[in-house]
């Protein structure tokens, strides 16, 4: 039975019910009183004796009953919409997966309730196979990682029997040195970081100068710039800017900035600025439109780890060039 159908005979009922109760009590207690109390009352009529305020009690009796008979289908049917209700918020929750629920009717809410434990079955079986896949990820990131260890010892291991040939350019085994180890910081910091999200990932927090960062990246890309015929200039404001963030990855946000400018700029310089403890990028190449969507990975990194790092990261971009900007 649908619930209209149920609810339109418990309104009928209820329309009927009143007036042929009422007039049962009357007439069962002008029959009671006739054949029993008449005669003792010296033959008082009913309307004038004490047998007609107990009639009317007893009217006021039935009528609280019938209301509590009908309320009670009322409430059944306000229970099971309270845990209905409590049943999807729990879902939605993302605290635990609520169980399923008892079926006792084939009416709307009996099939709401199906839907609801049909929408708890299939979050339990995509909860399950998520939670598959980050395993698989996590085990595939620990043998990346292994593979790229591996070489890189290989490297260190080369360069060692190198130095004596390198001896007149000490600077650049120290580079290399430091490009080692900087790549083995960051296989750990993925490492470290997993699978998280960007709200719910950790980075430990350090005073960072910038000055001194971005000197060393500049040195860094200066070759592969020269290289490309791309200028590069580096002003600041103040020699002792710091930031309280994370030196290695902030290294990884401004090397996606350097990165997009050699490969898809088309630009002849770079003006990396300091100012007002404000980091600026601004190349003069082609430009893009921001409205549009990109297929490449680095504006996606590069606004995944400003939101890590607390850094707020905005673009400029047109036709006469492009200016990253980062406030922290």
């Amino acid at each position: 039975m649908t619930l209209k159908t149920k609810y339109r005979t418990l309104l009928f009922v209820a329309i009927g019910s009143v007036p042929v109760v009422l007039l049962g009590i009357s007439v069962a207690m002008s029959i009671l009183y006739d054949k029993a109390f008449k005669m003792k009352n010296d033959g008082i009529p009913f309307h004038e004796s004490y047998a007609y305020p107990m009639m009317l009690i007893a009217f006021v009796l039935a009528l609280g009953m019938l209301a509590w008979l009908f309320s009670t289908s009322i409430h059944s049917l306000l229970s099971k919409i309270t845990l209905l209700n409590k049943t999807i918020r729990e879902l939605a929750s993302n605290e635990r997966i609520p169980e399923t629920l008892t079926i006792k009717s084939e009416d709307e809410i009996g099939q709401l309730s199906q839907s609801v434990n049909l929408l708890i079955e299939r979050t339990t079986y995509r909860e399950l196979e998520l939670a598959q896949q980050q395993e698989l990820q996590k085990e595939l990131l620990q043998k990346l990682r292994h593979d790229i260890h591996t070489p890189l010892t290989a490297i260190r291991l080369q360069l060692f029997y190198l130095e004596d040939q390198l001896q007149g350019q000490p600077k650049l085994v120290e580079s290399l040195h430091a490009q080692i180890q900087y790549i083995t910081n960051l296989t750990n910091a993925f490492q470290l970081q997993s699978f998280d999200t960007s709200e719910q990932s950790y980075v430990m927090q350090e005073e960072v100068q910038l000055v001194p960062l971005l000197q060393m990246m500049i040195k860094k890309w200066q070759y592969l710039y020269r290289m490309q015929n791309i200028t590069l200039h580096f002003q600041h404001d103040d020699l002792q800017a710091t930031w309280l963030s994370n030196e290695l990855w902030l290294q990884r946000l401004f090397d996606n900035v350097f990165q997009n400018t050699l490969k898809h700029a088309q630009a002849s310089k770079l003006e990396v600025t300091i100012k007002d403890g404000q980091v600026v990028m601004c190349d003069d190449g082609i430009g893009f439109t921001t409205e549009d969507e990109h297929g490449g990975l680095g504006l996606k990194i590069i606004q995944d780890i400003a939101k890590t790092l607390n850094i707020e990261a905005s673009l400029q971009s047109n036709k006469n060039g492009t200016t990253f900007y980062f406030t922290h």
